[in-house]
């Protein structure tokens, strides 16, 4: 009888890794509210929080190692190993999804508007906004702005390249409107104390969109990442993370 030997794969798991690291390494943007923000050198938001969970679940007792990022630069680091898991607000594409793995999706987030809630009767719809009359704020260079040359044949598109601006030209009425992200445009109503409304249809946000974490291509530590996070939210502890950073007060924050 003859006997056949199959070779293992003795490449070590990004899970035993970390393990023997001793602390778990986490790429993020810090540009990202409620997810992610950088200030006075410290990061803080809902996956920053939810960061330390995952830590704890390894039962690593040296604290997260956060390792600066950006939008850019992002899918090279996590090529090259600068860190074990991407968090904050990142998109869930199919390009992404060709390269590397995600976790299962964390929460949806599709495009909406934002508009003076005293226009609320106004603007009742996306069509409603592409009229001649009215201006749409949009930070340049981004799925926004995307999104309006796409979607608005007759507004008029104000383009501005500081993202911090746009929310107050809405409010101060410079703009009509701003189309963004449903997450970002749900935190910045609740931050304008009645200011601020957000436009969508019934059905929800305009398109559709989800967010997760991004990971290297190992199966092991995907796994293990998403029964961590399926216990976040069976145990109510995502929804939680979540509402705390929503409703922090933000405007105290250093930018």
């Amino acid at each position: 009888m003859k006997t056949r030997f199959i070779a293992s794969n003795s490449s070590i798991s990004v899970l035993d890794q970390i393990l023997t690291r001793g602390y778990l390494r986490v790429g993020t943007t810090g540009d990202y509210k409620p997810f992610t923000y950088e200030t006075n050198e410290t990061y803080i938001g809902a996956d920053i929080e939810l960061a330390a969970s995952l830590s704890t679940a390894l039962s690593l007792t040296t604290p997260v190692q956060f390792i600066p990022t950006t939008w850019s630069t992002l899918a090279t680091n996590l090529t090259t190993g600068s860190f074990d898991i991407a968090m904050g607000g990142i998109s869930i594409t199919l390009a992404r999804a060709m390269k590397f793995y995600f976790s299962n999706a964390v929460s949806r987030a599709g495009k909406v508007g934002c508009i003076r809630c005293t226009d609320s009767a106004k603007f009742t719809s996306l069509a409603t906004l592409d009229v001649e009359t009215t201006t749409v704020v949009v930070n340049a260079g981004g799925t926004n702005e995307k999104f309006d040359r796409a979607n608005l044949a007759n507004a008029n598109l104000l383009v501005v390249t500081d993202n911090t601006i746009v929310y107050e030209a809405v409010a101060n009425g410079t703009a009509d409107a701003m189309i963004s992200d449903v997450v970002e445009v749900e935190l910045q109503v609740r931050l304008s104390n009645g200011t601020l409304c957000m436009l969508g249809d019934a059905a929800g946000p305009w398109t559709f969109e989800q967010l997760g974490y991004m990971l290297p291509r190992d199966e092991v530590w995907r796994s293990f990442v998403n029964v961590w996070l399926a216990m976040e939210v069976g145990n109510g502890g995502l929804n939680a993370t979540m509402a705390k950073w929503m409703a922090y007060d933000w405007t105290s924050v250093a930018k």
